[in-house]
């Protein structure tokens, strides 16, 4: 089965197993119908079943059978897919493109460490742009420096970088 990426997981909201997402717009009222999404977890799409959905921006999500906290931070920086057969083909994806330019969603690497996790945000700083990823329970920001960048990969929406020795430590 083909599987679209239609967002993430960010981190856990409240001590009752809820979760903040952020979720692509073009795939936002898609999602909101929705009563079961699949989390990757260890390279393998999970189902999840969705309880309930609150908010606006980053959603709220109640996922049935995460009932506290300590399971929800297992879900934490996820990817978030959907079937390719439950897409609309005629779906306007011109916004979701025009996104692409900004690293939001994406999953940064580095060279030696590895996975670091995914980019949460991005904050426009006087001298750089700086992305906020949660690493190893804490935000970490990541200079966005061409010096450190290897590569961009879209498609697959991956950051390799090259990263300094101690900067994830700081």
């Amino acid at each position: 089965m083909d599987y679209i990426q239609i967002g993430f997981t960010k981190k856990t909201h409240g001590i009752a197993g809820e979760l903040k997402f952020f979720i692509e717009e073009p795939y936002e009222d898609i999602f909101l119908e929705k009563d079961r999404i699949f989390l990757e977890i260890r390279g393998n799409k999970q189902p999840f079943f969705v309880e309930s959905v609150r908010g606006a921006g980053d959603l709220i999500v109640k996922l049935e059978d995460i009932k506290v906290r300590e399971d929800a931070l297992l879900l934490q920086s996820k990817p978030v897919f959907l079937p390719a057969s439950e897409i609309p083909e005629d779906l306007d994806l011109t916004e979701l493109e025009a996104e692409y330019a900004g690293l939001t969603g994406y999953l940064l690497t580095d060279q030696s460490t590895g996975d670091i996790g995914h980019v949460q945000e991005l904050l426009e700083m006087p001298q750089q742009e700086m992305a906020v990823v949660l690493y190893q329970g804490k935000e970490v920001l990541i200079p966005l420096n061409a010096l450190f960048i290897v590569e961009v990969d879209h498609a697959g929406r991956k950051v390799l970088m090259d990263l300094p020795e101690g900067l994830l430590e700081l």
